[in-house]
């Protein structure tokens, strides 16, 4: 078989002081001043004559060329193993070429450095996807200086030992360091299933295994008495501040989160049957139905007077209301910053946090919903009852509380003498 160029070469078949090689010349085209020659080989396979085109001078071949590649095509015949035919030896090329390019697109793709990574795949991607991804996006910012020259694959454990010492030492708290080490760990991870041209960004194992994680000791242990309690809500009242005085209320006697609190609608409050619905939010902690008791209601009832106008009943569904907030946003501001500072101004006024330097025993508005939990477990609710009000993921994250619920344990501590004073025999 060989290449038709029917019309271009003079058609007979010249052959060359190399057995098996053999060329053509073309009608018109000249190479080096001579007419261009087309060469072609001869061989004997599976007991057939075997001629396959190479290709022309002009192009780089000629009859000693042709020769080596004939014998190397024999040779393998021969021992029966590689390429047997033209055919073969070209596709073998072209897989070797392909093998070479992909390995080309390898180095380079896997070679992209941490800045590039963080900037170019994972801001994006966190901005679609995390309510958060400006918290991410400072974190990022401070980790480019110290990581963003090395390529991903090039990061070692000791380079993240040594950018959580440099956190430390520059003030972070062990929770801040912790949420370091989180950017890093989703941004290798999202690496390993993010590809370029077809090859995965990150291949090798995360530099994080094996390395110590902070374990920030940042459990808040501080809840009010209900003396203090009281004293909040007073000062509240008198400071004439009816929306932090609902929202005070609200997660003493709830357990609402402040963010539930601000996104809470008239659409998800039921007066008449007593329950608010915290709705389920992607990206957000979980929902759930909260009860409301006498406090909670009078606030309520309070709160819709001032937004209907109407003083309501007891028949009244505030859920009519669609899309209206239980507390109203002030206009150019943003509630939630201007409602923790107005806690904490009262807070301070209160001297709640009077030298208090550790922060897990300071108050903040977190402190109502920890207080509601504690004052559950103190009057002897059960661990999964609390669990239940408190909408939590896991039982783990309720049994801080379990040591305040009363038990025998603790009644036994009170019975170490007798009442009488009487010493025991």
């Amino acid at each position: 078989m060989f290449r038709d160029y029917s019309g271009t070469m003079k058609t007979r078949w010249n052959r060359t002081t190399y057995p098996g090689v053999r060329y053509r010349e073309h009608a018109s085209r000249r190479h080096n001043g001579k007419p261009d020659r087309y060469f072609s080989i001869r061989y004997y396979i599976s007991y057939k004559d075997c001629e396959e085109g190479l290709g022309w001078a002009s192009e780089g071949w000629n009859a000693e060329k042709a020769h080596g590649l004939l014998s190397h095509i024999k040779n393998n015949i021969k021992t029966g193993s590689g390429p047997q035919s033209l055919a073969a030896l070209r596709a073998e090329g072209d897989a070797q070429r392909d093998a070479k390019a992909q390995e080309v697109r390898r180095l380079s793709v896997q070679g992209m450095t941490v800045s590039d990574f963080l900037t170019n795949h994972y801001m994006p991607e966190a901005k679609r996807s995390k309510r958060t991804w400006r918290d991410d996006d400072g974190r990022v910012k401070k980790i480019i200086p110290h990581l963003g020259h090395l390529p991903l694959a090039a990061v070692t454990r000791d380079d993240i030992r040594a950018f959580l010492d440099f956190l430390r030492q520059n003030g972070a708290s062990e929770s801040t360091a912790l949420h370091y080490m989180a950017v890093l760990r989703r941004a290798f991870n999202m690496a390993r299933v993010t590809e370029v041209e077809g090859v995965a960004i990150f291949s090798g194992q995360s530099p994080l295994e094996g390395v110590i994680l902070p374990k920030p000791k940042n459990a808040r242990e501080r809840f009010l008495c209900f003396e203090e309690a009281d004293a909040l809500v007073e000062a509240t009242q008198a400071s004439g501040q009816p929306d932090l005085h609902a929202a005070i209320v609200l997660a003493l006697n709830t357990g609402m989160r402040l963010g539930e609190i601000l996104r809470l609608e008239w659409a998800d409050v039921d007066l008449v049957h007593g329950v608010i619905t915290v709705r389920e939010e992607q990206s957000r902690k979980p929902g759930g139905k909260v009860f409301i008791n006498a406090e909670v209601e009078a606030v309520l009832r309070e709160r819709l007077a001032v937004a209907t106008g109407v003083e309501t009943g007891t028949n009244c569904a505030p859920r009519r209301i669609p899309g209206r907030l239980v507390l109203t946003p002030p206009k150019g501001g943003k509630e939630r910053s201007s409602l923790t500072h107005r806690f904490s101004e009262l807070v301070a006024q209160l001297g709640f946090n009077d030298n208090v330097a550790d922060t897990r025993h300071k108050v903040v508005f977190h402190t109502l919903r920890h207080t509601f939990a504690s004052w559950l477990a103190l009057a002897g609710t059960d661990i999964y009852r609390i669990k239940t009000l408190m909408r939590h993921k896991t039982i783990t994250m309720t049994m801080r509380y379990a040591h305040l619920i009363p038990d025998a344990t603790r009644a036994a501590v009170h019975n170490l003498r007798p009442s009488n004073g009487a010493t025991r025999s």
